[in-house]
């Protein structure tokens, strides 16, 4: 099972656009997120939150992997029995959508499993044409190019 991909945060690995883009090897939308994210190729690989090896440096400065690494028992967020705190909070309302169900997501593990949870989160991010996995904000499918539903929460400035 890919539990490496549920995050410390909440978030599922499997759905970022740069995880995706060296997982697919697709070197265009690679260059691409390089160039938008401002970040040298080098910095560009990850296993994921909980893999034990490579992180973005997005991933690697995270305060709630460090946090969590310093209580006993914790393994993510919602292990922990301050949950939720004003760190996964302020990351859960930061105005990011994939950040905006970080809170929920945890609870959802923490009731189902990380397991079940990731079976879950491997079949909303796929195409429903190609069965492609997608990433947070991609709208069209970049293997069969078939038009994605809207994954992502809608957030208070879109009302």
């Amino acid at each position: 099972m890919n539990e490496p991909l549920a995050a410390v945060c909440g978030l599922y690995c499997g759905a970022c656009a740069l995880y995706r883009a060296r997982r697919d090897n697709d070197a265009n939308r690679l260059e691409e997120i390089l160039k938008v994210w401002n970040m040298p190729e080098g910095e560009s690989f990850c296993d994921g939150c909980l893999g034990g090896g490579a992180l973005t440096p997005y991933c690697r400065d995270c305060k709630m992997r460090q946090c969590a690494a310093e209580r006993p028992g914790v393994t993510r967020c919602g292990d922990c029995p301050d949950f939720p705190c004003d760190l996964i909070t302020g990351f859960n309302n930061d105005g990011m959508r994939h950040h905006a169900e970080a809170i929920e997501n945890l609870k959802q593990m923490h009731e189902i499993g990380a397991e079940k949870w990731i079976k879950e989160q491997e079949e909303r991010w796929s195409c429903p044409e190609c069965r492609a996995q997608m990433h947070w904000y991609e709208r069209t499918c970049y293997s069969c190019g078939a038009k994605q539903p809207y994954r992502l929460p809608r957030l208070d400035r879109d009302k």
